[in-house]
């Protein structure tokens, strides 16, 4: 893979050099490429480090391409391509060396897929974004958000277009990134998104047990949850702390459609919904995230057997713990999926940014609000 390396620079030099007529280096497509996107600029570094060695003890595929975009503290970004060598051990070849770039920022994200696309083209591509996460909120609305570093976060809205194609899967090994907003505005881009609702405990995805089941053709991604899932729960005290759901976007059209019924008919309730009934997914005040379920029962005053329908196809898998740290999580109350309530005295600005989502132009959700302000 040096080898490729060396020619794909050579291509680029090539073109700036007017005498030289290098033809750009032939990659050999494979069914799949897999990019885990790494963005450890941040307190998450050592954690960055124990993920990868534990993708090396797991499956690493020797046909198929498993890359890992790593950004750790002090140093600039790197594309590595891990793969068995001739004796069966996993291996890791620094393939691609990227100039200091903001790794939260979309435009990096985009390039490093570029990179990706054009040294390992596949039938399939699959992204695992991997570091903070708060969701759909705003940079600034929280002391972490997805892809931290340096201050940067990544709207959301922006990830969405930085997908240069549609990918077979997104895993957010992030927090609290299990949301209808994520979820909806992804569906264009991706036939699976798999995140949790909760946070993420720090040792994030057990990967040494769920490679195998991500390049398995077809994909299993219910076990990938259902891995993610057994390894927390088998665990003891506070690190038994787990929430998982994983969407199929192509259901997420009906679901739209149910849910706008419900805005529509029982939208002016919003202000008159108790909170306190519906389960909640935040620590620490951050009240952005309570159950979609819970919110749509609570408007309709039950009315809502058609929109149920609808979640469960769209929600295909879902399972948590008792408990995520000190949050109960009651299971008969968990749809696998959060959205936003807003407060009798909520942020106008933060009203304001999530009517851009698709879900609340799509389903009206928050419209009377919004146009208030």
């Amino acid at each position: 893979m040096k080898r490729y390396l060396i020619l794909f620079l050579m291509s680029v030099v090539a073109m700036a050099c007017d005498p030289v007529n290098e033809e750009p280096p032939q990659f050999t497509e494979k069914q799949k490429t897999v990019l885990v996107y790494m963005v450890a600029n941040n307190n998450l570094s050592s954690q960055a480090e124990n993920n990868l060695e534990s993708m090396k003890k797991g499956f690493v595929p020797a046909e198929d391409n498993l890359l890992v975009y790593m950004h750790l503290v002090s140093s600039n970004p790197v594309l590595l391509h891990l793969y068995k060598d001739e004796s069966g051990k996993a291996v890791q070849d620094t393939v691609y060396r990227f100039p200091p770039q903001n790794s939260a920022d979309s435009k990096s994200l985009a390039n490093v897929l570029k990179v990706s696309r054009t040294m390992f083209p596949a039938q399939e591509y699959g992204l695992v974004l991997w570091s903070h996460g708060t969701g759909w909120l705003p940079q600034g609305y929280y002391s972490k958000s997805f892809g931290s570093d340096a201050g940067k976060e990544m709207d959301v809205i922006e990830l969405a277009k930085a997908l240069p194609c549609k990918m077979e899967f997104v895993i957010f090994d992030a927090c609290l990134m299990g949301g209808i907003e994520v979820a909806y505005e992804l569906k264009d881009s991706v036939d699976y998104v798999l995140s949790s609702p909760t946070e993420i405990l720090s040792q994030g995805f057990p990967y040494d047990k769920i490679m195998k089941h991500i390049f398995k053709t077809p994909i299993e991604m219910e076990s990938v949850a259902r891995e993610y899932f057994d390894f927390y729960n088998g665990q003891s005290g506070s690190y038994r702390s787990a929430t998982v759901s994983l969407v199929k976007s192509s259901a997420l059209d009906e679901l739209a459609v149910e849910a706008a019924r419900i805005f529509r008919n029982y939208g002016d309730n919003i202000s008159n919904v108790d909170t306190l009934s519906i389960q909640r997914y935040y620590r620490g005040g951050k009240h952005w995230f309570y159950d979609l379920g819970g919110l749509v029962n609570s408007l309709s005053g039950g009315d809502d057997s058609a929109f149920r329908q609808a979640l469960d196809k769209a929600v295909v898998y879902k399972d948590a713990t008792p408990y995520f740290i000190e949050v109960p999580v009651a299971k008969s109350k968990y749809s696998g999926l959060s959205t936003y309530i807003p407060s009798p005295t909520a942020d106008p600005v933060l009203l304001k940014y999530y009517a851009n989502f698709k879900w609340s132009k799509d389903t009206g959700y928050l419209a009377t609000e919004t146009s208030q302000e």
